[in-house]
Order: structure tokens, then sequence, then C-alpha cells
């Protein structure tokens, strides 16, 4: 079964731009873990949001994840 998703107007991405040097970082109690950033969605509504990719491959806003805190430049950037 093919699962299909549907995005509002304000949720769909419609230009990728390139995150080289910037990181998610996530908390899980006093340890950050850092995620390098595969790009930056522009959305419809002119929103800039941090993109990232989980374990899977599957991409999607790392704001909506448990245990996000922050987007940053990565050191020696």
């Amino acid at each position: 079964m093919t699962e299909t998703m549907e995005f509002t107007a304000q949720e769909q991405i419609v230009q990728l731009i390139p995150a080289d040097g910037w990181v998610a970082v996530y908390k899980d109690g006093d340890t950050e873990v850092r995620a390098a950033l595969v790009a930056w969605g522009l959305r419809s509504d002119g929103e800039v949001v941090p993109l990232d990719t989980d374990p899977s491959g599957t991409v999607g806003d790392p704001r909506e994840t448990a245990g996000f805190d922050r987007v940053e430049r990565a050191v020696g950037r």
C-alpha cells in the first residue's frame, strides 16, 4: 500500500539551498548530538526551514523531532 502525503501551500518546499556547515543539535539528558543539515528549504509562504535526515534517509524539519534543541553553525566553519 502506498501512502500519499498531502501538504498545504504553507508546507510546500519550492526551493532547496545548501546548508554546508550547519548542524541540528539534539539533547538527550546532558548529552548533545549534532547532525549535519542537508539543506535549507524555502517554503511557498516564504519561511526558510532547516532540513536534516534520519537514519532511514527520510528528510524532514529537525524542529519536529524529539530532543531538538537548536540549529547552529558548525565549529570551524
